[in-house]
């Protein structure tokens, strides 16, 4: 019988069930899902359900790149080992330095996805501390096979997909190729579109606080700056039109009472922000095999992927906080706010009036800082072009002692990144602003007339980023048996592997000054590189006919961080027929990135928080960012243990335990975790907070080693499947139970995060900005029936209901349990077509409200990580063979 490499092992066996937990989705599989991208297919695997599950670029209000990227138990997409054809891609341009964009990998090129459910940098080094997600890609295809796709929400509005592809293949006694295109789009869905997303307040679960137009800060002194009593907020001293509900006419809301107790105008972002991007995908694929001889083959693979996603929201703020970390102000002599003088007849017609009344005569006859919802340039569209390419050139085959294989690759990931609306040079801004007789309350928020004219000057349009991930590697290993000693014939492998690494950045001069509006202060330009060398080896020795023990170490030498050796164990024991027992354990790291060292630290503006301390929501303020050059790898061990039970022939249940322990973990905190941990008086953070008054002013959330972590759960699979006078059933569940998931802060607070995104008092656990809430229990259902050439699936996709914190009155909100079903149906009863028609979310399923959200999402009315809004989504797929 063949032997073959599974995920997690460098030996190559026969079983079926090894000694390691590897869940393997077919080609079928993915058919019946009728998922539209690589990515919406991961989401139904339950290990991925937890927290971070699933990232992709609808992340409006942060730079996602068109980053979509996946990650197992919750521990990060850069714990999460991403592999094609057992090797390495690129790490993604322009985000972390490890995540990898598995929207890169074309969905109708994948043969089958094995996902190893257990730590393995024994085996693979940094990156699998969590596990590994490997995706096989056809290598041998007879003929031409065409395939094409379409689907809509049921709901008006965006949301659409349109898809298709054409595989060819080509075949001798020696040589075979596969080539692989297909094309993807997706069409922009918007708040505006569903009813739950349509307004950014909801009362009492959350209410929109985002900067308005027309707010009055305080006195600000130009010159040299705020004066006393100057808010730094949003709010400020309220707003003129906010008294008798006024803001309307300027596209925003009415908030009853501010920093300083008076109504202001909020802007209502919900209608605006995209839900999910325009995108569009290009992918080419190709996989090669030559038989040299009767021993040795030549093989190759080609990966090549173009994806332009289109990100659009709401206008820019500006106001004199988002200013004080642009030195272009300084060098330009220009005032950092934006000025409202007594000589503007709109100050002595409107501001005096309204000043008078609240009982704020004090800054009247002084200049008024003025905060502003920039209408005049648009709603801001980011462009995001990413390339992904791979090339693997390798020798494999058999010589007297053993198999071999040696290969070298080539990865690179391209991305440039654009802005055609919505963005400004603030300086320019605010050089016209204060210059002019401008109304702050003007009808519609905008500027009119010649004045408008004028600041168009200031628009910023066209590429602001390029950035460039590459990773060279040769890597060669021998696999085969020991001697036979008492009859005993162990198995090994042993492997090299030399890795260089680069990355870098270059970001446009206005972008590197900090200058422009809306993209969250400067990027400094990175360039470096690395080498990597690794050396492993692996033994598996089988001491009975039941019993295989299985031993893998690893080092890995960084020239930037150091060496590691890692190694793991692990058993399989088959006692009777019916029942397999299995068991490991192992150490893991995970090697910090070079954007991780070399960042520089560079003062931006800060995602958008509430201030416990002073209730006030929807606050943005200077951030202090970067990587940082001392840190030290993350250290882990895990192990697992678990059966599978084969009552039937046609049936068989598995179990498998896992826990797994990472000390000095790696992670920025989100803005919100800085200020609520501050507020809640934990030492760690008492530094990371400037205060002007008891207002904030200032954060730092650089990258550091962090505190640890412990995760410990449960998955569990079932299978069924059997034949029937009226056709075939075919049942699979894949669940998982998370039992535990706290993490440690650096000050010794502990975060239980199962089940929660905030602690008792309603502050963000620890990390509530990767991916969202830890599911307690998450399973994916299914059921098919097959009969002549008919096939129809029906899915539940299940998880438990969880904590998302607090609503606007501190009570607690819950988001319940949830059944999400899909169903699926396809005829082949026409020679060589196959014709399928899908639901998604079958009986149109509506999330529930969210409180005040703790993580970072502009979107509103649902869990962005957790809820799909295209709602109720039909597709029809058809594929034809030649």
């Amino acid at each position: 019988m063949q032997r073959v490499e599974i995920t997690g092992s460098s030996v190559k066996r026969v079983d079926a069930e090894t000694s390691l937990p590897v869940q393997v989705v077919s080609k079928a599989d993915i058919a019946r899902t009728g998922a539209t991208s690589t990515e919406e297919l991961l989401q139904s695997i339950s290990a991925f359900s937890s927290a971070g599950g699933t990232t992709n670029a609808t992340g409006a209000g942060v730079s996602t790149g068109g980053l979509s990227s996946i990650s197992l138990r919750g521990l990060g997409s850069t714990r999460t080992l991403v592999l094609v054809n057992g090797r390495r891609l690129a790490a993604f341009a322009g985000s972390d330095g490890s995540s990898v964009n598995v929207n890169a990998i074309p969905l109708a090129a994948i043969e089958r996805v094995e996902i190893l459910k257990d730590g393995a940098s024994g085996v693979y080094g940094s990156d699998a501390v969590a596990g590994v997600v490997n995706f096989i890609l056809a290598k041998q295809v007879a003929g031409i096979e065409l395939s094409a796709g379409y689907g809509s929400p049921t709901e008006s509005g965006g949301g659409q997909n349109a898809k298709a592809s054409i595989t060819g293949g080509y075949n001798t006694d020696k040589l075979n190729i596969v080539v692989s295109g297909s094309y993807e789009k997706d069409k922009a869905l918007f708040g505006r579109d569903r009813t739950f997303a349509a307004s950014a307040t909801r009362l009492p679960y959350y209410s929109s606080t985002a900067t308005g137009q027309g707010n009055i800060q305080g006195n600000f002194i130009p010159g040299s700056g705020p004066a006393a009593g100057f808010s730094s907020g949003g709010s400020g001293y309220g707003n003129p039109l906010a008294v008798g509900d006024k803001c309307s006419t300027i596209k925003m809301s009415t908030i009853a009472s501010g920093a300083k107790g008076a109504p202001y105008c909020a802007y209502d972002s919900g209608p605006d922000v995209g839900l999910t991007p325009d995108r569009v995908l290009y992918n080419l694929t190709s996989n090669l095999s030559y038989q040299l001889s009767a021993d040795h083959q030549l093989f190759a693979d080609v990966l090549y992927s173009q994806s332009q996603v289109t990100q659009t929201y709401q206008p820019s703020p500006a106001r004199a906080s988002f200013f004080e970390t642009d030195d272009q102000f300084g060098k330009q002599g220009v005032d950092q706010a934006l000025l409202l003088y007594p000589s503007n007849p709109n100050y002595q017609s409107i501001a005096v009036p309204y000043l008078q009344s609240r009982g704020f005569g004090a800054l009247i006859g002084k200049p008024l800082a003025i905060t502003s919802r920039v209408f005049n340039f648009g709603p801001r569209q980011n462009v995001d072009t990413a390339k992904q390419a791979r090339a693997v050139l390798g020798l494999k085959g058999a010589l007297g002692f053993g198999d071999y294989e040696v290969a070298f690759s080539h990865n690179e990931s391209k991305l440039d990144s654009a802005v055609t609306t919505g963005y400004f040079s603030q300086v320019a801004y605010a050089k016209i602003i204060n210059a002019s007789n401008w109304n702050p309350w003007a009808a519609g928020g905008v500027q009119t007339g010649a004045l408008a004219d004028q600041l168009q000057s200031a628009a910023f349009r066209g590429n602001y980023l390029n950035a460039k991930s590459t990773s060279d590697a040769f890597d060669g290993k021998l696999a085969g048996d020991f001697w036979t000693v008492a009859g005993i014939t162990p198995q090994y492998a042993v492997g090299a592997q030399s890795r260089k690494e680069k990355y870098s950045t270059s970001p446009s001069a206005a972008y590197e000054s900090g200058d422009i509006s809306g993209l969250g202060g400067s990027l400094v330009p990175i360039d470096r590189d690395r080498t990597v060398n690794s050396a492993y080896g692996e033994l598996s020795v089988p001491l009975l006919k039941s019993l295989e023990v299985n031993l893998a170490a690893r080092d890995d030498h960084y020239d930037d961080v150091g060496n590691t050796a890692n190694w793991k164990a692990n058993f399989r024991w088959q006692p009777v027929k019916q029942i397999v027992l299995r068991g490991s354990y192992g150490t893991g790291f995970r090697a910090p990135s070079l954007v991780d060292l070399w960042t520089p630290q560079t003062l931006g503006t800060s995602e958008q928080f509430t201030d416990p301390g002073t209730k006030q929501t929807g606050l943005q303020v200077n951030s202090l960012s970067g990587g940082n050059p001392n840190l030290k790898p993350e250290k882990s061990k895990q192990y697992s243990f678990g059966a599978v039970w084969q009552p039937l022939s046609t049936a068989s249940i598995g179990l498998d335990f896992f826990n797994i322990r990472i000390r000095d973990i790696l992670a920025t905190p989100s803005a919100q975790e800085v200020v609520s941990r501050f507020r809640a008086g934990d030492p760690a953070y008492a530094g990371l907070v400037t205060l002007r008054g008891n207002d904030i002013v200032s954060i730092k959330k650089t990258l550091a080693n962090t505190g640890d972590a412990n995760v410990q759960g449960v998955d569990l699979f079932a299978n069924w499947k059997d034949s029937f006078s009226f056709g075939k059933l075919d049942v699979s569940l894949n669940g998982t139970y998370m039992d535990t998931f706290d993490q440690t802060s650096p000050g010794g607070d502990i975060s239980h995060k199962v089940g929660t995104i905030v602690d008792p008092t309603g502050t963000p656990v620890i990390g509530a900005q990767d991916g969202g809430v830890i599911l307690r229990w998450k399973h994916q259902l299914a059921g098919t029936w097959s009969f002549g050439a008919w096939s129809t699936t029906l899915v539940q996709n299940y998880r438990t209901g969880y904590q998302v914190g607090h609503d606007l009155n501190d009570n607690k909100v819950f988001i319940s349990s949830e059944s999400i079903y899909d169903a699926n149906l396809s005829y082949k009863g026409i020679k060589n077509l196959t014709l399928a028609l899908g639901v998604k979310n079958l009986f149109d399923k509506k999330p529930d409200p969210i409180g005040t959200p703790v993580t970072n999402q502009f979107q509103a009315g649902y869990d962005i990580n957790q809820y799909d809004p295209r709602g109720r989504y039909v597709y029809l797929t058809a594929g034809y063979k030649f």
